[in-house]
């Protein structure tokens, strides 16, 4: 854990209405193949956004901190009932819609440093690659936001009682493999180096892969043996179509990313949802899996905007696309943008 060295870095909201431009920050995509396409609400509405300070691993000053723009839409159709958030990058989070914060700020609680091993990287070393990440509360959002240094960001439950001194615990780490769109085995499949760490200040866990990519999960009520760790299961793999925000169809251009679904034993059979590109998203079994079902069927599409940290106005902000689709054998929602980030929302208990 890193301490806090400086006061006043709390970040400001910098969400200004009349510089949206005439397509504003947000846009609704439909897909003209699919007969519920005309169901499809209006863009996504921009709530807030916020400059994050996150300083690279191992620095403890704030001299040193990068400036990441994020920002917060509320999706307006009743079948995806999220809010989004999304970084300068592409990285995305989702949680399930709900009455807004009165206060739209952002507080800084806590900074953690995580080293993340490669595939195939045995121990820890000196040359392990180690991760920034600094923690927010979002009271617009009313949860815990973990920001990378990467601008891989993740929403997690806002705890009751809630520590700003502890560091993370090592919790275990797996190296599963992701297949590209092309293939139908595993032998030649990406290797992905993953670490899980337990977040002593709230309780929960917090996976982080090899490129910075982060995804928060509940904790298990008992921590692993550390000689017992359990290798992920594969329970099925996905080819998501995901458009590029100013492309209007899918066709046979259409970029494709190969998502795996795993368990993970070690936390309670959570399933991973992990992209090619490293990006993960952690969600619960649900109760009735549906083990007959394949496949996903689409929701629906968006094009949203993310500034730069430091810029205010959307003019010139980078619009990313992003796929919504159900997991026919879940329930859960999956949200994927072009760059490969990945985000899912539980089917509702």
């Amino acid at each position: 854990m890193r301490k806090r060295i400086a006061v006043g870095l709390c970040a400001l909201t910098v969400g200004f209405v009349s510089l949206f431009g005439t397509m504003g920050p947000a846009v609704a995509q439909k897909d003209k193949t699919d007969k519920t396409a005309e169901k499809v609400a209006g863009p996504p509405k921009f709530l807030y956004g916020h400059d994050l300070r996150v300083r690279p691993g191992g620095e403890t000053d704030w001299v040193k901190a990068n400036k990441v723009g994020y920002e917060v839409f509320e999706v307006q159709d009743e079948a995806v009932p999220a809010i989004v958030a999304i970084s300068e990058t592409g990285a995305i989070s989702v949680i399930r819609k709900a009455s807004l914060g009165e206060k739209k700020t952002c507080d800084w609680l806590t900074a953690h440093d995580m080293s993340v091993r490669k595939a195939g990287e045995a121990n820890f070393s000196s040359k392990t690659k180690k991760f920034g990440v600094e923690l927010f509360r979002d009271n617009g959002a009313k949860h815990l936001l973990y920001v990378c240094e990467t601008a891989s960001i993740a929403f997690a439950p806002l705890q009751a009682t809630l520590v700003k001194d502890k560091g993370p615990k090592w919790h275990h780490a797996l190296e599963p493999k992701v297949r590209a769109p092309d293939q139908t085995g595993f032998e030649n499949a990406k290797r992905v180096g993953l670490e899980v760490f337990k977040d002593e200040n709230t309780g929960g866990l917090i996976y982080i892969t090899d490129i910075g990519a982060i995804a928060s999960a509940s904790a298990p009520s008992a921590h692993p043996d550390p000689n017992k760790i359990a290798p992920p299961r594969t329970e099925y793999g996905l080819v998501l179509k995901v458009r590029g925000a100013r492309e209007p169809d899918f066709t046979d251009k259409t970029k494709r990313v190969g998502v795996e679904v795993f368990s993970d034993a070690n936390a309670d059979n959570q399933f991973l949802y992990l992209t090619e590109a490293g990006y993960v998203a952690v969600a619960p079994k649900p109760a009735s899996f549906k083990t007959d079902a394949k496949g996903v069927t689409w929701k629906g599409a968006m094009a949203l905007a993310a500034r730069k940290g430091g810029v205010k106005g959307f003019d010139g902000a980078t619009k990313y696309g992003i796929e919504v689709f159900e997991d026919n054998r879940t329930g859960h929602l999956i949200f994927i943008s072009e760059t490969g980030s990945i985000a899912v929302l539980p089917v509702a208990k």
